[in-house]
């Protein structure tokens, strides 16, 4: 984000700033703005890092980061739809909105932002009052149509490496196979012990968390695609028994598979 556009955003004399794009990879440099960023993936999964959480940005979730939070984006998936919606607080915000959360963007929400796709700039009530009461109501609406009990908040480290970010990649771009640290470790030219400990230092997890994690994530944008069978899910996310899938993904969310997927069409509706 280059630094025009960062004053831009931070600018006193806009109420919003709107900015969307295509994004390929996404820039994991540090941000924090005067204003909160409501920010909005129509593909793919994106990874928020706040000082103390990462968090997993799935397909038809949003994400609200208040202002004057330090964080980064990052991103294995490519060609990813981002909106990125700024708004200047008011003095009494709603509680929900007061702390970094993720929220299930039900159709309403989701047309909102549909429909201004095409902006981009900084708005207030004098340069476009059309705009600016769109972006209000987006705002007021949200705490009232929107509830954080439907994010998953899976906190664990992303590689710092670039070797384990090659293993990342390739993890998530096979997320269907069932491979053994030993295998994926002579993929890449290293013993298992080896791989074991990387991933140990490089951000204090096994493998095996590790993996079970991003299974998980790419199960999460699978459900809200509303396409695939809880079973068709677990085998495209390498599980071969649903009661493996079902126990792993109550363990990581806190919520059955079956509920979460009720909770998604109760919203949807």
């Amino acid at each position: 984000m280059e630094e025009e556009k960062l004053a831009a955003i931070d600018a006193d004399q806009y109420d919003f700033y709107v900015d969307h794009m295509y994004v390929d990879r996404i820039d994991s440099r540090e941000y924090k703005h005067k204003k909160a960023r409501l920010l909005y993936a129509e593909g793919g999964i994106v990874h928020v890092f706040t000082a103390t959480k990462h968090w997993y940005l799935p397909v038809r979730f949003y994400m609200w980061i208040p202002a004057n939070t330090t964080y980064h984006l990052e991103s294995t998936s490519s060609r990813i739809p981002l909106y990125s919606f700024y708004f200047k607080e008011r003095q009494q915000m709603p509680s929900v909105l007061s702390v970094p959360n993720i929220f299930l963007s039900n159709d309403l929400v989701r047309e909102m932002f549909l429909f201004a796709q095409d902006w981009s700039g900084g708005v207030s009530k004098t340069t476009d009052y059309s705009k600016y009461c769109l972006l209000r109501a987006m705002m007021a609406i949200i705490p009232d149509t929107s509830s954080p009990i439907d994010a998953f908040p899976m906190q664990h480290p992303y590689p710092k490496s670039e070797k384990l970010r090659s293993v990342a990649r390739y993890l998530n771009s096979n997320i269907d196979q069932a491979f053994t640290i030993e295998q994926i470790a002579a993929r890449f030219g290293m013993s298992s012990r080896s791989l074991s400990r990387l991933f140990k230092d490089d951000m204090g997890i096994s493998y095996i968390r590790f993996l079970r994690a991003i299974r998980i994530a790419k199960a999460l944008e699978l459900m809200s695609e509303n396409s695939y069978s809880i079973l068709e899910i677990a085998m495209r996310v390498g599980y071969n028994e649903l009661s493996s899938f079902s126990n792993i993904f109550t363990r990581v969310t806190g919520i059955r598979p079956s509920i979460y997927m009720a909770k998604i069409n109760e919203y949807k509706q």
